[in-house]
C-alpha cells in the first residue's frame, strides 16, 4: 500500500456484524485502469440532482468532488480513486455484484433491468469527470487533471464525494448512481448510498429512492 496518501481505519455497520475496514486514497492510478470514454451529459444532470438534495451538517461547508469515478472492480490496480476493503465501495466484500443487484431489487421492485445492466456496464472501469457540477455549497474539483486551488480555505475540507457512473434505462427516464460520502467532520459518519431517480418532464431528474449500503465511523485519522 505504498502508493496511498493515507490509510484510515473506519468501522463499518451493516446487517452483518460490525467489522473494521481500511480506506485508502489512491494517488496514482494504474495504466489502463481508467476508461477514456466520455461521461454522458445526462449523467451530470443526475449527479446535480443528487447533490442538490445534500444538506450539509455545518454552515459554510467545503466539499471535495473527486474527478475519477468509482467502479465495481476490486484490488489496488482496479482504477478506483479510493479502496474500501479491497474494492471501491460499490460492492463491499464478502458481497458480490449480483448480491448488490438483489439488494436494489428488494428495495426497488420496479427497477428496470436495463438500468441495472447499464450501471454494470458503465462501472466496469473508472472514467474521468469534468467539473460540470452546480452545488449550493462550496466545492472543489480534485484529481490529477484538475486545476490546483491554493486558497487557504481549502487547507482542511469537510468532506469528499466519490461518484460512480450513472446507470440509465433505455428510455433514459430512470437512473441509478452510487455515491460515497467521505466525512472528515467529527460526529458525522461516512456513507455509501445507491440513489434511484426518475425523469419528470417538467422538473427534470427527481430523487425517488435511496438504499444506504453502508455507514462508517472514523476511528483514527
Amino acid at each position: 500500500m505504498g502508493n496511498c496518501d493515507a490509510i484510515v481505519k473506519i468501522l463499518l455497520r451493516r446487517l452483518a456484524p460490525s467489522i473494521f475496514i481500511a480506506a485508502c486514497a489512491i494517488s496514482s492510478l494504474q495504466a489502463g485502469a481508467v476508461d477514456s470514454g466520455e461521461v454522458r451529459p445526462e449523467e451530470y444532470a443526475v449527479y446535480n440532482a443528487v447533490l442538490g438534495n445534500v444538506q450539509m451538517p455545518k454552515e459554510n461547508a467545503h466539499a471535495l468532488i473527486v474527478d475519477t469515478t468509482l467502479n465495481f472492480r476490486c484490488g489496488w490496480d482496479s482504477g478506483n480513486p479510493i479502496v474500501l476493503n479491497g474494492c471501491g465501495g460499490m460492492v463491499m466484500p464478502p458481497d458480490t455484484t449480483e448480491q448488490v443487484h438483489e439488494l436494489l431489487r428488494e428495495n426497488w421492485p420496479h427497477l428496470e433491468e436495463s438500468t441495472w445492466q447499464d450501471l454494470e456496464k458503465q462501472n466496469s472501469r473508472s472514467s474521468k469527470l469534468r467539473d460540470s457540477f452546480a452545488t449550493s455549497w462550496k466545492h472543489k474539483f480534485i484529481g490529477g487533471d484538475s486545476a490546483e486551488e491554493k486558497a487557504k480555505e481549502w487547507n482542511s475540507a469537510d468532506c469528499a464525494f466519490y461518484l460512480s457512473r450513472v446507470g440509465l434505462n433505455e428510455k433514459k427516464t430512470e437512473a441509478v448512481v452510487f455515491v460515497y460520502f467521505a466525512s472528515y467532520m467529527k460526529g458525522v459518519p461516512s456513507t455509501g448510498d445507491y440513489f434511484l431517480l426518475r425523469m419528470d418532464k417538467v422538473k427534470g431528474w427527481e430523487l425517488e429512492g435511496r438504499v444506504q449500503y453502508f455507514v462508517s465511523d472514523q476511528q483514527s485519522r
